[in-house]
């Protein structure tokens, strides 16, 4: 009887892992341990300063045009790492799996907290999070995290993602659709990156994560490095960040004869009784044309062409203008005047909604705005929209990956308004040549999921130098000689031993990709144990 009750107990464990969807349970913390993500008992450990200013000084003086506070403060102790956001005057005490959380006195000697701000306390790296957002989602992808997610926005792009909310029951809901839902969510997961305001975030575990807070593409994508923190890839993160600032700076075409305009049409409803031709001025976007070496259309000339174009004072100043067609004895005569001022226009972006991006192409545009294939314009042959990338069920990837990639935003825009096929076809298509939309799909995704019921995520291994009797890592360096190591994102064997030998002069330091653990390995070691135990069992009978 008790060995039928083990059995039973096994199989019933053996079912709870295998369930898919955001009920999914980690690694315990033994595991981790013996993977090597968390510090053994008896283990010597200290973080490696990695991050020691944001934004950096290369950034800031990338972007000199930009006026930016600095929100962000991260700071390294020995087992520990205190992350400050001022913009939501929140701080976070990320306490390194498997060592002793710090007293607030010694938080304290490290870094202060500021009156008003909330203390949180996380361990890292974290196994289970939630990214509120699909810009957040940008992030986590990049930095190669898919297989900690909890769940995800029903609005995500990326295969991975479609393949999560699909078809493994990983919908991220929401306080409109199902609140009770997205509180169980929430409390599954070890830490929630959510927008949160200035009166800080509305759950225990959220961490304030705003990319687009700091005015400034490359400002914004700098951001991978904050997430990277709460999951000890800092190093993998800056490696990441300067070759995307790299490819960044490397794409201006210094074309600037081909003006561009972001322009769009807002029909009358109910909370906007005023249908309506507009002109985006997002800094963003000016940036982004600038960036990419072309020019963006001149405002105060347009404003003398367009007496009756007015600022819209409901957004952010100066972001953008609008020509009411109310001012005109039609929407034809307010059509033509708005595009007759943009004539001389090299290139315009349609960014009118189209609830089925792949539907919308040159035709709607002349309707939309009152043109036919006869029109003198300059920029008839130049018409993209943003929806060169999308999901199957319509969500584009435009809103998703751009701020994490704005390289790819730069190389997506000079290959459609320069022609240069060797570019990448990113989130830009130009319907005046055609194009449609690149669509993603959910068997496109070659990542396994705790969400889908295939593993447990990868490890990442511990941060710092440790000895212990089992693994052996260490750093022989002279004299005046800098040495770190970032261990590889796989679990080594107990017989591994690590060495980095730095001669004199030399740093020396190793970051390794973060891989999955076994390509061979359909099940997590723990539950193939417990499968193999059960069976044994069984035949015991």
């Amino acid at each position: 009887m008790f060995r039928l009750s083990v059995v039973a107990s096994l199989a019933t464990t053996l079912v709870d892992h295998a369930e898919a969807g955001w009920q999914w349970q980690g690694r315990t913390l033994e595991d981790r341990q013996a993977a090597d993500e968390c510090v053994k008992s008896g283990d010597v450990f200290s973080f490696t300063s990695k991050i020691s200013e944001f934004p950096s000084a290369k950034v800031t003086s990338a972007e000199s045009h930009v006026s930016v506070a600095t929100l962000i403060d991260i700071k390294y102790s020995s087992n520990f790492k205190v992350l400050t956001n001022s913009g939501a005057k929140e701080q976070y005490v990320l306490t390194q799996c498997g060592t002793s959380a710090p007293t607030d006195a010694e938080v304290n000697a490290l870094k202060t907290l500021e009156t008003n701000y909330a203390r949180k306390h996380f361990t890292v790296p974290l196994q289970k999070a939630v990214a509120t957002s699909t810009t957040m989602l940008g992030f986590v992808a990049a930095l190669g995290l898919e297989d900690r997610m909890v769940a995800v926005s029903p609005y995500s792009v990326a295969p991975c993602w479609q393949k999560a909310r699909e078809s493994c029951s990983a919908a991220l809901a929401d306080e409109w659709s199902n609140q009770t839902l997205m509180a169980s969510q929430y409390a599954a997961a070890d830490g929630i990156f959510m927008d949160c305001p200035a009166t800080g975030c509305s759950t225990s575990n959220g961490i304030a994560f705003n990319p687009a807070a700091d005015p400034g593409n490359l400002h914004g994508a700098e951001y991978i490095k904050v997430m990277a923190a709460f999951f000890n890839k800092e190093a993998e993160a800056n490696k990441i960040f300067d070759a995307k600032m790299t490819q960044y700076t490397a794409l201006s075409s210094a074309n600037t004869a081909t003006s561009v305009a972001w322009i769009s049409y807002e029909p009358a409803t109910s909370w906007n009784p005023d249908a309506r031709y507009v002109l985006s001025r997002s800094d963003y976007k000016l940036q982004m044309v600038r960036d990419a070496g072309y020019s963006n259309v001149d405002l105060q000339a347009l404003k003398t062409a367009l007496p009756n174009l007015v600022e819209d004072t409901a957004v952010a100043a100066g972001t953008k203008w609008v020509l009411k067609v109310g001012d005109y004895a039609s929407q034809q005569e307010a059509a033509e005047a708005f595009l007759g001022a943009l004539s001389s226009v090299g290139a315009v972006i349609d960014e009118i909604y189209a609830p089925t991006p792949k539907d919308y192409g040159i035709s709607n545009f002349y309707a939309n705005y009152h043109l036919s294939s006869g029109s003198i314009h300059a920029f008839m042959q130049k018409v993209l929209r943003i929806d060169g990338l999308m999901s199957a069920d319509n969500n584009l990837d435009w809103y998703e990956s751009r701020i994490a990639n704005p390289e790819w935003a730069l190389e997506g825009l000079r290959r459609a308004l320069g022609g240069d096929s060797s570019l990448r076809h990113k989130y830009f298509r130009n319907i005046a040549k055609n194009e449609v939309p690149e669509v993603l799909f959910a068997d496109m995704c070659a990542v396994e999921m705790p969400v889908c019921g295939k593993s447990y995520p990868a490890i990442i291994v511990r941060d710092g130098m440790a000895e212990s009797s089992s693994t052996t890592a260490a750093i022989t360096a002279t004299a005046g000689v800098m040495a770190s190591t970032t261990a590889p994102s796989v679990a080594e064997s107990s017989s591994t031993t690590a060495r980095i030998t730095a001669p004199t002069g030399v740093t020396a330091s190793t970051t390794a990709p973060s891989v999955a653990e076994s390509s061979s390995a359909t099940a997590p070691m723990g539950v193939t144990a417990l499968a193999l135990l059960a069976v044994a069992l069984a035949f015991c009978l």
